[in-house]
């Protein structure tokens, strides 16, 4: 049996549906990020559901990529999981290097990054992909979206680039 062609939707025209009150399903969309070709999933906290604070993003990453440039900081905090994909979760084939704070993390094993507020983080470099892994992007905040559009709306949040190093 064939599988259907899934239709998937740029990230401004992404648009998840709240099919009950507190139940929402995921439409798939194209990633802002050029290099991860497969389609993401998105729930998008208080943009469906009214007082809900979490925003999650789901990717599966089956080449290198960089992502989360430039350094950058957020007033809130922020989770990244790196797991293997859903049959052997904590099997995870994968060299990634993850800048936290003045640090450069590396990782080649199934974890999650704690990112307090106001910290500099990124970049995510996945510098080699032995087997396809999920990468899950997770906030709470009370901001709508994490779209591009919505930084130009939303003073608090700031990009700013790597310090020059001395």
């Amino acid at each position: 049996m064939a599988k259907a062609k899934v239709k998937i939707a740029s990230f401004d025209k992404l648009k998840n549906t709240v099919r009950e009150p507190n139940v929402v399903e995921l439409m798939p969309w194209k990633s802002i990020h050029k290099e991860i070709a497969e389609p993401m999933l998105t729930g998008m906290g208080n943009m469906e559901i009214k007082d809900s604070h979490l925003a999650m993003g789901f990717a599966r990453i089956t080449e290198p990529v960089t992502m989360g440039m430039p350094t950058h900081k957020h007033p809130h905090d922020q989770w990244i999981w790196l797991i293997g994909e859903p049959e052997h979760f904590y099997e995870f084939d994968a060299d990634v290097e993850m800048t936290l704070g003045k640090k450069i993390i590396k990782i080649n094993y199934p974890c999650y990054i704690f990112i307090p507020k106001n910290i500099m983080h990124c970049p995510l470099a996945v510098k080699r992909v032995g087997k396809p892994f999920i990468f899950i992007d997770a906030r709470i905040s009370e901001e709508a979206s994490v779209r591009p559009k919505a930084y130009k709306k939303h003073a608090a949040i700031k990009y700013i680039a790597n310090p020059k190093k001395k």
